[in-house]
């Protein structure tokens, strides 16, 4: 049972719980839809780097919005989740190999953006723990995958998803 009861209303519960401070909340919000359906790096890494975060960092509610793929055939891919592996296991200790892999795959600006998502995400995921949120609920889960399906749309007009 989460520490603090979620509001009713739109959204998730995290979301109803931040807007207990609207304020903050709404801008938290915005921020997490700017970076993860915006920018140099593809909707669908950011999320396989969120999923392999949600796993060790004590969000149950996180971790039951889908499992990390677990094998990569695209080396970026592998390279950005390999990051998040070491991040979640030790957030201050990201080892210089672990860097000079990023390095192979990915300009500055996309290490940087890579950096940042992981650590908001960390941060968001972080916040669910400290509240204990509970696993999401079949209902949530679509909603969850609702909204992915709508920003990976708005992320790439035209372009199918798989």
């Amino acid at each position: 049972m989460p520490r603090i009861e979620p509001r009713k209303g739109p959204g998730l519960p995290p979301s109803q719980i931040m807007s207990i401070r609207n304020d903050v909340a709404r801008d938290w919000l915005a921020l997490d839809e700017k970076i993860r359906f915006s920018g140099l790096l593809p909707v669908e890494l950011k999320e396989e780097v969120r999923r392999t975060l949600a796993q060790v960092s004590g969000c149950q509610f996180c971790a039951s919005l889908g499992q990390p793929q677990g094998e990569y055939s695209d080396p970026r891919v592998q390279s950005a989740v390999e990051f998040a592996r070491e991040l979640g296991a030790n957030p201050t200790g990201i080892s210089d190999e672990r860097f000079a892999d990023l390095k192979k795959h990915f300009s500055e600006e996309e290490i940087v953006e890579l950096g940042l998502w992981a650590a908001f995400m960390f941060g968001s995921e972080m916040f669910g723990a400290m509240m204990k949120l509970d696993p999401a609920t079949p209902e949530q889960f679509s909603l969850y995958t609702r909204w992915l399906e709508q920003g990976y749309k708005r992320s790439r007009p035209g372009v199918e998803q798989a």
